[in-house]
C-alpha cells in the first residue's frame, strides 16, 4: 500500500480550515492550477486582520508534498521570517516527516532534531514512531510511539504537536 501525502490533501486541508466562521484565524491560500503552493494566515482583532504565519508546500512529479516551510511574522521588520521546515520523503510502505528548524544566526536550517516515521504494518494498522536527536547518543531515539487502526486507508493520517 502506498502512502501519499498529495495536492488533495493539502487543498482539503485549506477547505477545512477556512470554513470556520468563528475562528481567530483567516487563511488565504496561493493555488495554481489546482495545487496549494502557500497558504497565509492572518490574526482577527478589533483593527482588523494582520499577518501571522506563512506556509509554503514544495511537491515531487507524483504530485505528493514534499516540503513544507513555515515563516512567522515579523511586526517590526514588516518581513516573513522562517521558523521550521518539514521534508516528507516516502517509502513503499511508510512515509517520514522531519523537522529542522531556522537558525538566525547562520540564516539556514539547523540539522533534523525530530522525527515521525509512518509505517503501514497490515490491515490498516499504522505504527508511528517519534524520534528526536540525541546529542548524548549520537543518533535519533524513540521518545514515544502508537499504533492506529486506520480503517479508511485512502484517508491520510497525520499528527502534529
Amino acid at each position: 500500500m502506498e502512502t501519499i501525502i498529495t495536492v488533495a490533501t493539502i487543498l482539503n486541508m485549506f477547505l477545512s480550515a477556512g470554513s470556520n466562521v468563528n475562528s481567530e484565524y483567516f487563511y488565504n491560500a496561493d493555488i495554481v492550477d489546482g495545487q496549494v503552493n502557500a497558504m497565509y494566515v492572518y490574526d482577527r482583532s478589533a483593527s482588523g486582520l494582520s499577518p501571522k504565519l506563512e506556509y509554503r508546500y514544495a511537491y515531487d512529479a507524483l504530485e505528493r508534498l514534499t516540503e513544507k516551510e513555515a515563516f512567522a511574522w515579523n511586526e517590526v521588520s514588516k518581513e516573513w521570517e522562517p521558523s521550521y521546515r518539514l521534508t516528507y520523503t516516502y517509502g513503499e510502505n511508510s512515509f517520514e516527516v522531519e523537522r529542522s528548524n531556522w537558525d538566525a544566526d547562520s540564516h539556514a536550517y539547523k540539522n533534523v532534531d525530530e522525527k515521525a516515521v509512518y509505517l503501514y504494518e497490515f490491515n490498516n494498522l499504522v505504527s508511528v514512531n517519534y524520534l528526536k536527536w540525541s546529542g548524548q547518543d549520537n543518533g535519533f531515539e524513540v521518545v514515544d510511539r502508537m499504533l492506529v487502526l486506520n480503517p479508511r486507508a485512502d484517508l491520510l493520517l497525520a499528527y502534529v504537536k
